[in-house]
């Protein structure tokens, strides 16, 4: 079972509560516990777990599945580029060491980055064990946002999906040069 830190479940613990009627009514009952209990951050909880209170977010807030899993990835990826997590993001364009911070939050999967020329990268997903749609769009605007904090407007084009069939989910993402 995959599973994620309690640290990446945090932010839409704190929203959930923040509309916790509403949360209640729309989350399982066995996951209740979210509402009431402490979240240790350091601890694993099932990334099954993290997509629910994903979903439930999606559906309290306005907007598009689409438009509010992109804003939890920028989100992440800006929480991530502050404080003790900011050395892994200096270096320009190819914050290695940042994609490096999934292994750390996630207990499946590894997020590498290849460099391609002075003006692209691939990402590769390999043996995550929970893709989603949701999860796609939140790791694609993770890597988005976290290449635009090295001074670049990046586009991503997804190559391969899991979810279809391939061996890892993969993004191609370029850049105009710097003037």
């Amino acid at each position: 079972m995959a599973k994620a830190k309690g640290t990446i479940l945090l932010p839409a613990v704190k929203y959930l509560r923040s509309r916790r009627q509403e949360a209640l009514a729309l989350l399982p009952p066995e996951l209740h516990h979210y509402l009431e209990n402490r979240i240790l951050e350091v601890s694993w909880y099932p990334e099954s777990d993290l997509l629910t209170l994903i979903r439930v977010m999606i559906e309290l807030l306005p907007g598009t599945m689409e438009e509010i899993v992109k804003l939890i990835g920028e989100a992440a990826a800006q929480e991530h580029s502050e404080g003790i997590y900011s050395h892994l993001l200096e270096g320009g364009p190819t914050p290695a060491g940042g994609f490096a911070l999934w292994s750390s939050m996630h207990d499946s999967g590894r997020l590498r980055a290849t460099r391609e020329g002075d003006t692209s990268i691939c990402i590769d997903l390999v043996d995550y064990g929970y893709p989603s749609p949701e999860m796609c769009l939140v790791v694609e605007a993770y890597i988005l946002r976290s290449l635009s904090m090295g001074g670049v407007i990046p586009t991503a084009e997804k190559i391969c999906c899991q979810r279809d069939g391939g061996d890892r989910c993969s993004w191609r993402c370029t850049w105009d040069p710097p003037e």
